[in-house]
């Protein structure tokens, strides 16, 4: 599979201090995160990984990118603790309420860490390493690669509709009908023709999916020590929950 070529206009990227770590490396730490978020049931514990991530995130220097949604999901936890707790839900609800948005956000802060620290080259290269079937490869490397570019969309379609209808983004999501009508229709069409145009450069390059190319990728000792220390601090998260 040739994949540089056919990524390379979208090679170039950030990544900050994880940029060059194994993308299977930060698969698997992902996967670990997202697993054990569901395991654990100590909110301070998930707060303290949500927080892990958070740190990621900002040395990735994708902070700023992702700050929008990730907020959102704060504003959403605190509104539904709100309710809870006047609605004479008590304690009980509130804190379900709490462990929710909690592994929401730690499984919504590592997919935002993956997707801004690793290239789709980086990743087509590393599951092509693990004998993964080419047209999977190139289903989750093209999700990757547009992630940020349905963003822009997003951000563009907000902004003339904030101009048409003379709405902040905030009554916006007041506003059902509008936001639906206006956001969410458009965005659905912007997003099959970029699939369209995607679907067309693949077949006019001859791209073939199942074809390989002997690219195997290592895992070198930076790789190994942040599977390690991430290990270790995952266990040290259920141990620390056991002895509880």
């Amino acid at each position: 599979m040739d994949f540089e070529s056919l990524f390379s206009p979208f090679t170039a990227g950030g990544g900050g201090f994880f940029r060059d770590i194994n993308p299977v490396a930060k698969l698997m730490a992902v996967v670990g995160a997202t697993a054990l978020s569901v395991m654990v049931s100590d909110l301070m514990l998930l707060i303290t990984m949500g927080l892990i991530f958070l740190v990621f995130i900002v040395l990735s220097g994708a902070l700023r990118a992702s700050i929008p949604f990730l907020s959102l999901i704060v504003f959403f936890w605190l509104v539904s603790v709100m309710l809870a707790s006047f609605t004479g839900g008590g304690i009980g609800y509130a804190m379900g309420f709490s462990q929710f948005f909690a592994r929401f956000f730690i499984i919504s802060g590592a997919g935002i860490f993956f997707a801004f620290t690793t290239s789709p080259l980086q990743l087509a290269s590393a599951m092509e390493s693990l004998k993964i079937p080419g047209e999977i490869i190139f289903t989750l490397t093209v999700t990757l690669r547009y992630i940020p570019v349905l963003a822009l969309e997003t951000a563009a379609i907000c902004d003339s509709l904030k101009l048409r209808v003379n709405l902040s983004g905030f009554r916006m999501l007041f506003s059902p009908s509008i936001l639906y009508r206006g956001l969410i229709v458009p965005l659905i069409i912007r997003a099959v023709k970029i699939s369209d145009e995607v679907a067309v450069a693949a077949e006019s390059r001859g791209f073939d999916p199942g074809r390989r190319h002997n690219t195997p990728m290592e895992f070198n000792g930076r790789d190994l020590a942040f599977m390690a220390l991430f290990a270790l601090f995952l266990s040290s998260i259920k141990l620390i929950e056991i002895v509880r």
